[in-house]
């Protein structure tokens, strides 16, 4: 089951437009990337400076899985909603349009509900500032779980199916991520002779070279968001820094059988924290912009290539 907000949206201007449901699917996730890359310049610029915010939009527009933003995909919504309730919250001190944003964003992805945390750290940071008033406003940031999980309970008569789905269909269940982690470098292990050899990725019919060799693309992925995340004293501010740590914990926590760190790439993706570390890295050196640049381009047109032929990628 996944959360409504999103495809609620494609069918509204569906509804009104000429074009079809896929057609505008890939029309809102295009609108809504160019909204949250555009409030992740504007965080950046906050904390940091114009050439730091510069630097994360870029980082953040030629990853590798970017091109899961103009796909019928929830990434970009969640993107513009989160990063956009960051952005009220920091930049705009208005926590009233954050509590809105934020619970839009629980409404699209379960993981809305983490905003709390950084919203909880700008509110005791500027309690003075927000008062009880500020408080109640983020309230709001679980409405959009709370609405959902009712009208399952009213239409199903089980609220949380969501989490039994992910259970049955993916394989998906609580473990200790140390487990999760020796679990996942066998896997790498085991794959890494497809990921090494990548033409057997695109010659063979069946998909189970691209699911293996996906176990490696896993691990690297973590591996740069632990480096990124390593980074935290460059002035992040620990609210942002605890929220895309706990987002990207998601799959350690709540491995699948299948593939333990499925879809890692995909929520690092989402965690746009880890984009402004990188930006004020990246920032400090033109060369260094520039091989990013070429080598995640380079990597993100392999990952296409493997996404428009059907194979599995995250």
């Amino acid at each position: 089951m996944f959360f409504p907000l999103y495809p609620m949206l494609v069918r509204a201007v569906a509804h009104v437009m000429p074009g079809g449901l896929v057609t505008w699917g890939v029309g809102v996730s295009l609108v809504a990337a160019l909204a949250g890359l555009f409030f992740v310049y504007r965080i950046a610029e906050e904390i940091y400076d114009e050439k730091a915010a510069r630097a994360a939009t870029l980082a953040m527009a030629f990853f590798p899985t970017a091109f899961f933003f103009n796909a019928f995909y929830t990434e970009a919504l969640f993107l513009a909603l989160s990063a956009g309730t960051v952005w009220a919250a920091l930049v705009r001190r208005n926590l009233l349009l954050a509590g809105v944003l934020g619970g839009l964003a629980a409404a699209t992805r379960n993981p809305g509900v983490l905003l709390l945390i950084p919203l909880g750290y700008e509110w005791l940071r500027g309690r003075e500032e927000f008062g009880l008033r500020g408080l109640a406003c983020l309230g709001l940031v679980p409405a959009g779980l709370v609405a959902y999980v009712a009208f399952l309970w009213v239409r199903f008569g089980e609220p949380l199916i969501f989490v039994h789905e992910q259970t049955t269909h993916w394989g998906r269940g609580f473990r200790n991520p140390i487990s999760t982690l020796d679990h996942t470098w066998r896997t790498a292990v085991w794959g890494a002779d497809h990921f090494l050899y990548p033409a057997r990725l695109f010659i063979a019919r069946a998909p189970d070279y691209a699911f293996e060799a996906s176990n490696v693309v896993n691990l690297l992925f973590l591996a740069v968001f632990l480096y990124l995340a390593g980074a935290r004293l460059l002035g992040l501010p620990p609210g942002l820094s605890i929220y895309a740590l706990v987002l990207v914990s998601q799959p350690m926590l709540a491995p699948s059988s299948y593939l333990p760190l499925m879809s890692m790439p995909r929520f690092v993706l989402a965690a746009f924290p880890v984009f402004l570390i990188a930006g004020f890295l990246l920032s400090r050196t033109r060369a260094g912009l520039a091989v990013y640049l070429v080598a995640s381009s380079t990597a993100g047109i392999v990952l296409v290539s493997l996404f428009t032929t059907y194979r599995w990628v995250a």
